[in-house]
């Protein structure tokens, strides 16, 4: 891990002595929402090519493919649109990927990493400097039924916490999962 600058992440004009620009690899601000039952499970799709995903939820139809042949899970998410508040999102999330227009989502926490960008992933000795940062909005929801079927996703199922570590759980949102549960 590189060590921590002495300069200010911020983003757009700035005064280059104080600030840094978006990082080489690029930021992600992202929403995501917990979905839990009643014993605690967690929700995981498998998400199926559809334009919602391109359309709403910044996932592009070939990364939805690489996901599928991974035989990754993953958490209903999505970027946040320009100038889209985390709430809004997350309230988007909940009614256009899970159909759950009604449900009371509460704020869990920011989790932020840094990651190698894509290209660079797999790489023998990745270029010092490049990475990509993330910042997650964390939510969470416990329905009182369970999300209908929708286009959007191939499969919808509740993972015990005791099983998480028996599926392949995709795109960083393991972490996610695991910093949810400290999130109090």
């Amino acid at each position: 891990m590189e060590p921590r600058s002495r300069r200010w992440a911020r983003f757009g004009p700035s005064d280059r002595r104080l600030n840094i620009h978006v990082p080489n690899g690029g930021v992600c601000l992202s929403a995501f929402v917990k979905v839990r039952n009643r014993d605690g499970d967690v929700l995981l799709g498998r998400p199926r090519s559809n334009p919602i995903w391109t359309e709403r939820g910044c996932l592009p139809p070939w990364r939805v493919r690489e996901i599928q042949r991974a035989g990754e899970w993953i958490l209903p998410a999505s970027h946040l649109m320009m100038g889209e508040h985390p709430d809004r999102a997350a309230e988007r999330i909940a009614r256009d990927f899970l159909g759950l227009p009604h449900a009371s989502l509460r704020f869990l926490g920011i989790d932020s990493g840094k990651m190698l960008p894509r290209r660079q992933r797999g790489r023998s000795s990745p270029r010092p400097g490049r990475f990509h940062w993330t910042l997650g909005f964390v939510y969470e929801t416990t329905p009182a039924e369970l999300p209908p079927p929708l286009p959007s996703w191939t499969e919808l199922k509740f993972l015990p916490t005791s099983r998480r570590g028996a599926v392949r759980i995709g795109r960083a949102h393991r972490d996610i999962i695991a910093a949810a549960g400290s999130f109090g």
